[in-house]
């Protein structure tokens, strides 16, 4: 591995972290290349994702089920399904750690690009040779959903989608109904949050009543004792006062 490779791998190194499961419906504009080999956006052609990115861990890199998407692409009225492991889907060409993936999930649901810092493509051409050993394993004859990151002047793909055509008689209605079951699973999510904030919320009005109760318990307690040490003070500077006068008149 030469030191280009060796910054790249490190470039996205920060914190560790555990990512959630995630809904992505996206619109995404997807590039091409123009005569000279310059990246531009492709007005007419964009395409449609739906799906979600699974959760793990960044802590280790490991094998697990990554990804399932559904893609459509009107002006070409395909679809697509793409359900992806780890290993075939994350390049090995940068370090798998919390930037990276961050960067990918929010790519993913971003509805604008930065030519500079990275983009989509789909390669229905790429394939894999001696030089590439760092990079992910490409098939000839195989249709990608590839993101680039633009990384030191190298352009490296550091995710992409296996694009597995699906035959269906009305592509659009059985898109729409793949986006209609993500909108229910996230109600169904943001159901299952608001049940679990209010019995954290429960339980935190409790812990704050039994705190409050151990406070005026103790406030009273305080006040208890003050009063009993007020006044075994004042007899006691009583006793003293006769006590005093008595060994006066005992003087005399």
């Amino acid at each position: 591995m030469d030191s280009n490779d060796e910054e790249s791998k490190n470039l996205f190194d920060e914190e560790s972290s555990n990512f959630p499961l995630i809904n992505i419906y996206n619109k995404i504009p997807l590039t091409i290349r123009d005569t000279l080999g310059n990246l531009q956006i492709n007005e007419n052609k964009y395409i449609y994702i739906c799906g979600k990115m699974f959760s793990h861990t960044s802590l280790a890199k490991y094998s697990f089920e990554a990804c399932e998407f559904y893609l459509y692409i009107p002006s070409e009225k395909k679809l697509y399904h793409s359900l992806m492991n780890s290993d075939d889907c994350f390049s090995n060409a940068i370090k798998w750690n919390y930037k990276l993936f961050k960067n990918i999930r929010e790519c993913l649901t971003k509805d604008d690009i930065n030519l500079k810092k990275y983009y989509f493509i789909i390669n229905n051409n790429t394939g894999k040779d001696s030089k590439e050993k760092e990079e992910i394993i490409f098939e000839n004859n195989k249709t990608y959903l590839e993101l680039h990151f633009i990384v030191k002047k190298r352009d490296i793909v550091a995710f992409r989608l296996l694009l597995e055509e699906i035959i269906q008689n009305d592509l659009d209605l059985f898109f729409m109904n793949q986006v209609m079951l993500i909108d229910n699973e996230c109600e169904e999510d943001l159901l299952t949050k608001k049940k679990k904030k209010f019995k954290q919320d429960n339980e935190l009005n409790s812990i704050e009543t039994c705190i409050k109760g151990i406070n005026d318990k103790y406030e009273k307690n305080t006040k208890e004792i003050l009063i009993k040490f007020n006044k075994l003070n004042k007899s006691k500077i009583e006793e003293e006062e006769k006590l005093k006068i008595k060994l006066e008149n005992s003087q005399k």
